[in-house]
């Protein structure tokens, strides 16, 4: 696979013709290239490292969460995970490898696309859960909730099923066809594309499926997730009022309120473009029978969609510095973890060290002391004196 040398010559192309004779097509190229070619991927790559930290700490006992909570947010980790992987694989790599555009992707995007829209899904209703657990344990700590049963994975589970299905026809929406490279020419070579099925093509099934995934996918988890926040913040801040001396747990939720409104506004700012494009796509649908042609796109319009996807990519890597910025106990947690990877990596390198030093001075004939293994020592135990070392 060719990740640089095609895209960048394909790039430069463009890029040298960025004058008046540069097309809308070019810039879309080069726009294409920096933002979902480079800025997607490096935060992909970093938000997949980060969230797997995430579910680390989530599973340490030193974090201090409440199971129900720990158990959630190490769900959203992992949604966040599957999603990054799908957007490196639909808009990262086929940006910057003509190779893997050409004879890759056709045979991917009809399976990773579903999987990643049921990643999105279950990243956006992962934090409305978490938003719906912390709403009832601050404002109405004495009602039962799912998240008392099985620890939060009564809410996990809600999760992962409505995912599921509510994305089920995605995956009945485009196939792989094969085409001749040379149209009419039947000795001309086939070559693999990615083509829309007939249920895509049903106007009535995408007008009604567009409709309906702005309202559960943008209007209803951004004025849920507003409404709990904000009924959330507004019971701390009462309770604070009421006791001056906020006890031990006490404090500990106002911290899990802090690090969720953090996540919130961030899930809001990064969606809200995404909402607002389909409201548009919605409007022109109801109104006009159709959506707007690729071809008749503005270039702005191709842009945002680029800059919303890269959103969506920074929404769910970035929630690891808004749990170690909020949360000191994350914090800690994550620089113990850290702290004791370095120590070991360093110790397996001194052993290594050690071990290489006594096996030639040993050659040499050099030892004089006996620090040095005897030549009376078997070779079994010499492997049992290198394993206790390693």
């Amino acid at each position: 696979m060719n990740f640089s040398g095609e895209a960048f010559a394909d790039y430069n192309s463009d890029i040298a013709n960025t004058t008046d004779s540069c097309d809308d097509n070019c810039k879309n190229k080069i726009w294409g290239f920096w933002i979902e070619g480079v800025a997607v991927p490096f935060i992909a790559f970093f938000g997949i490292f980060g969230n797997l930290a995430c579910v680390f700490v989530f599973n340490h006992k030193s974090c201090d969460l409440k199971p129900s909570f720990s158990n959630i947010l190490k769900c959203l980790s992992i949604y966040d995970m599957a999603l990054l992987m799908g957007v490196l694989i639909l808009y990262g790599f086929p940006n910057i490898s003509i190779t893997y555009k050409m004879s890759v992707e056709p045979f991917t995007t009809p399976i990773i696309l579903p999987l990643t829209q049921v990643a999105l899904t279950g990243s956006v209703y992962s934090v409305v859960v978490v938003a719906t657990e912390r709403y009832f344990n601050i404002c109405k700590p004495f009602h039962k909730n799912w998240g008392t049963v099985c620890e939060g994975f009564g809410y996990v589970s809600m999760v992962v099923i409505f995912s599921f299905l509510y994305n089920l026809t995605k995956f009945l929406e485009f196939e792989t066809v094969y085409e001749r490279q040379v149209p009419g020419d039947n000795e001309s070579s086939l070559i693999p594309k990615m083509s829309v099925t007939d249920l895509r093509r049903d106007p009535v099934y995408h007008t009604a499926y567009v409709v309906c995934n702005t309202i559960v996918m943008g209007l209803f988890p951004l004025s849920a997730l507003t409404f709990l926040n904000w009924r959330i913040i507004k019971a701390m801040n009462a309770a604070t009022r009421r006791h001056n001396n906020i006890a031990s747990l006490k404090r500990r939720d106002r911290a899990m309120s802090g690090l969720l409104t953090g996540v919130v506004v961030v899930l809001v700012v990064c969606h809200t473009p995404k909402t607002i494009i389909n409201l548009s796509e919605s409007y022109h649908l109801l109104c006009y029978g159709k959506r707007i042609g690729e071809n008749e796109e503005p270039l702005w319009g191709k842009i945002v969609i680029k800059i919303s996807h890269l959103l969506l990519t920074l929404s769910s890597a970035i929630n690891i510095l808004i749990y170690s910025y909020k949360d000191f106990k994350f914090r800690a947690v994550l620089r113990t973890l850290c702290g004791h990877t370095m120590l070991d990596r360093v110790s397996h390198e001194e052993s290594v060290k050690d071990i290489e030093g006594m096996t030639t001075m040993t050659a040499m004939g050099g030892c004089k002391s006996t620090k040095c293994p005897s030549p009376s020592v078997s070779a079994k135990q010499m492997k049992t004196q290198e394993i206790t070392m390693l």
